[in-house]
């Protein structure tokens, strides 16, 4: 008995099947594997807040200093994430003489494709301003700042919570420019953020961040790019925070900046107008301008 072949109409409608099965499922499985990565990338930064969360538990409830050593010299810097590392130990090192990019472990972000990324920030620098590791994740700045009543620099020192043990720019890198470090000054630890994101050398992020484009080289992202901004998302408009509490979780940008979580709505010169830094309005007025929050 003879089998009976396809014939050439069979076989199209078979591929044609084929074609939207795939155009169907193909967007699913890329939404899966996103969504994967964003949980990957929240315990992350679940882990490092609790190292955080633990170091201060050993300190009198005081968090590290943002860095210690001297601003000219960033490869030599100790920093927050040098304190933490002990209660980590996981990745974020690199090879002989910080040239070649190891394992960010717990320290490098699934969502991310630039944390061993290059800029030009005191000469080019790969993954953070130490080169030791990658440059996803960074400390709130503003934090403390609603308590302090002031956002920033005031003249004198930074009104964060964070003590920066360094030299502006030269001298002795034991002078304080930051805060006390005791969490204890925070009046609301559960919504307050601890540890954000980024896409700079620099290991700490602020509100205006969200604002601030990767369009201009200055601002030092990994790629320049129009459509994207210096605090770094994890798509969907989302952004992963941990806090003060040790707790973290995903959050809409825009309802992040609504609900305070930078802690600097109600500071001083953020209320007033006209003092050169942006409002909460003004910054989501920025943000609709780029895909990152669209």
């Amino acid at each position: 008995m003879k089998s009976k072949a396809f014939t050439l109409i069979e076989l199209l409608v078979v591929i044609a099947i084929i074609a939207i099965l795939a155009a169907i499922l193909f967007p699913v499985f890329a939404q899966a594997k996103s969504a994967a990565k964003r949980t990957a990338e929240l315990s992350n930064v679940k882990n490092l807040t609790t190292a955080m969360f633990i170091y201060s538990g050993d300190t009198d409830d005081t968090v590290p200093p943002v860095t210690q050593g001297f601003i000219s010299e960033p490869v030599t810097q100790f920093t927050w994430k040098d304190a933490i590392y002990p209660y980590v130990k996981n990745g974020g090192r690199t090879g002989t003489n910080n040239q070649t990019a190891g394992s960010g472990g717990v320290f490098e972000a699934p969502t991310y494709s630039g944390n061993w990324g290059k800029s030009d920030w005191w000469g080019p620098v790969t993954g953070d301003l130490t080169t030791r590791y990658p440059r996803a994740y960074a400390l709130n700045y503003a934090a403390g700042s609603n308590e302090a009543g002031y956002y920033g620099w005031n003249g004198t020192s930074n009104n964060e919570i964070w003590p920066d043990l360094g030299n502006w720019p030269w001298g002795s890198p034991t002078q304080n420019n930051g805060g006390g470090g005791n969490m204890t000054s925070l009046n609301a630890p559960a919504g307050t953020m601890m540890i954000g994101a980024t896409r700079t050398p620099q290991i700490t992020v602020s509100p205006e961040d969200l604002a601030y484009g990767c369009n201009n080289p200055g601002n030092s992202c990994d790629s320049v790019s129009g459509g994207t901004t210096v605090y770094r998302g994890a798509g969907n408009k989302q952004i992963i925070i941990g806090f003060f509490d040790g707790h973290a979780k995903s959050i809409n940008a825009y309802q992040a900046l609504e609900q305070d979580v930078f802690d600097y709505n109600t500071a001083q010169n953020i209320v007033a107008a006209g003092t050169g830094w942006p409002a909460k309005a003004q910054v989501e007025a920025y943000m609709h301008g780029y895909t990152e929050w669209q």
